[in-house]
């Protein structure tokens, strides 16, 4: 980021880019999570987790259905954080993940608390222990962020699409009122210049008569 130039402080914070996979993920992710929460239970082969389609009907507590459900989605944000460390579609993410220890650092705590919130807080989270295919399916439905984030970044956006338009540098050319702040800074400095030459001849002038 500090390689790059600063993008001038008039410009919308959120770029066409960063709108272009926002959407995506969102819609993807939605995807997921509902076909998981109306037909997971049929899919995958376990319990349905919906209140009415519980036995008995209406009982309530965790499911393994619902905690998948969170699992998943919890593994697709953390994936898609990986896309997120590139923003102007650069398609190779994971340049320079092995050097970034602070973020290294930050998704191996979120790992270790998600597994801990799954395996032993069903108390206080509402879940249920998951096997280990469990598991994997989930890992493998959140890691789809990922080739999703690459299709994305192949898509170019028209010409017209001007909803957050984006600007490679700050503009370089000055306003009015810059130019007109340099002026009366420069004649400033000319005023002390002066100042300062007229002092040392005054002292230079009365040296000499001493």
């Amino acid at each position: 980021m500090l390689k790059r130039k600063p993008y001038p402080r008039t410009k919308p914070l959120i770029s066409e880019r960063m709108l272009k996979h926002m959407v995506g993920q969102s819609i993807f992710q939605l995807a997921v999570i509902l076909t998981m929460t109306f037909a997971g239970d049929k899919i995958f082969g376990i319990d349905s987790g919906r209140k009415y389609d519980r036995k008995p009907v209406g009982a309530t507590g965790p499911s393994v259905h619902y905690t998948m459900i969170f699992n998943t989605f919890v593994f697709l944000q953390l994936f898609n954080e990986i896309n997120a460390r590139r923003i102007h579609d650069e398609l190779n993410v994971f340049e320079g993940i092995l050097t970034n220890h602070i973020y290294l650092g930050i998704s191996v705590v979120q790992l270790v608390l998600q597994v801990l919130i799954i395996e032993f807080g069903s108390l206080v989270f509402g879940c249920v222990p998951l096997d280990l295919t469990q598991w994997f399916i989930c890992i493998g439905l959140g890691s789809l962020s990922l080739p999703v984030g690459l299709f994305l970044r192949c898509i170019t956006l028209p010409a017209s699409f001007t909803m957050c338009q984006e600007t490679s540098v700050v503009e370089n050319v000055p306003s009015a009122r810059t130019k007109t702040l340099w002026r009366r800074s420069l004649k400033r400095l000319q005023v002390q210049m002066r100042v300062v030459k007229a002092f040392q001849k005054s002292v230079t002038q009365q040296k000499g008569l001493h």
